[in-house]
């Protein structure tokens, strides 16, 4: 949630009003004053407090990940899917671990039910508390089995292209994957990366560093 501004008599008024608008406590918010209330003489020439007021990243965690279990138990509801639902909140985003013995049903085709479901959580969220930290949903460890197999496919074809000094282009991928392909590579010496093509057909392209420069 981005920052925004409150006025009011006083600072505490205008903490007040912004707490509320939040819907939250105060402690849950960080308060920048930006000019204090004062009377004037005999109430002439009063001035109105201002602050700027936005919720602590903690909190902002914390909203998301019961917007995201709310919004993944009226689905389950209307699905019918035996599965249960924890959320736990990382540095940068929120896990949401999926089991029951439902489950596998979300890692059919390479865990494309769990993309889509993904996908339409963080959709929901963002529209009703804005854009900020993703949720990700994962299923018995499946994401990390998934990221550590990116990672080892991008490490063989980034040492193919380094050592062959020609580019590669990796197989179509969704966003999230291709985001963590250009993640791991980023630090990889001699090569470099674009994304090519549109919607289903967008891919990774590695290049040799040299290239780059030519």
């Amino acid at each position: 949630m981005k920052a925004e501004e409150f006025e009011a008599k006083t600072v505490e008024q205008a903490i007040y009003k912004a707490s509320k608008h939040f819907g939250v406590s105060p402690d849950d918010l960080e308060i920048e004053v930006i000019t204090h209330g004062s009377t004037g003489l005999f109430g002439i020439g009063a001035k109105r407090a201002k602050i700027r007021a936005y919720l602590k990243p903690e909190r902002i965690l914390e909203k998301r990940a019961q917007e995201a279990v709310e919004i993944l138990n009226e689905i389950l509801k209307a699905t019918g899917l035996e599965l249960e639902i924890q959320a736990n909140l990382r540095r940068n985003d929120v896990l949401i671990d999926i089991c029951g013995e439902d489950s596998e049903f979300l890692l059919l085709r390479q865990g494309t039910p769990l993309d889509a479901l993904e996908y339409l959580v963080n959709k929901i969220v963002a529209r009703r508390l804005g854009v900020g930290p993703k949720i990700v949903l994962d299923v018995q460890g499946f994401r990390q089995r998934q990221e550590k197999r990116l990672r080892e496919m991008a490490r063989k074809a980034a040492e193919r292209v380094r050592r062959t000094k020609r580019p590669m282009e990796l197989k179509p991928m969704p966003a999230h994957e291709r985001r963590l392909v250009h993640l791991f590579l980023r630090s990889f010496p001699g090569v470099y990366t674009r994304s090519r093509g549109r919607g289903d057909t967008r891919r990774v392209i590695i290049y040799p560093e040299a290239s780059q420069h030519k």
